[in-house]
């Protein structure tokens, strides 16, 4: 018998041959009533979407100039410990350089505690002429 002759019998011409064998849908043929090319969502999904999307954007902005106070009141603190931020780095640098000269067990710990020092960046105080000659010159 050929493959001809088989589809004609009733039992085949009854078939929907569009539908899987397992039964399940297949999803891959479905509308997907989407909100542009890449079939997304729904348009009527949209005007939500959009006015979600904007109520964000007015919270996120009322979030940042509540913020900002506290920005302020903390660039205040740190004008305030300034000059002894800058004896710690004066301490800790003295300390670094006589950190292999002391007599004993050298102390890693306290080497990496100062470490703040070396990697601050150039002071106020140091940022003469003078100071930015003998840093271009090493």
């Amino acid at each position: 018998m050929t493959r001809t002759a088989r589809a004609t019998f009733p039992r085949a011409m009854n078939k929907d041959r569009s539908e899987s064998k397992s039964g399940h849908r297949d999803d891959k043929h479905m509308r997907k009533d989407g909100g542009g090319p890449h079939g997304w969502g729904r348009l009527s999904d949209e005007k939500d979407l959009e006015e979600a999307a904007m109520q964000d954007e007015v919270d996120a902005s009322d979030s940042e100039e509540a913020n900002t106070p506290r920005r302020r009141a903390s660039s205040v603190a740190s004008n305030m410990s300034s000059s002894s931020a800058e004896t710690d780095f004066a301490q800790a640098r003295k300390f670094r350089k006589n950190a292999l000269k002391a007599v004993g067990e050298l102390d890693l710990s306290a080497i990496a505690r100062t470490s703040v020092a070396v990697m601050s960046p150039v002071s106020p105080t140091s940022a003469t002429a003078g100071g930015l000659v003998r840093s271009a010159s090493r």
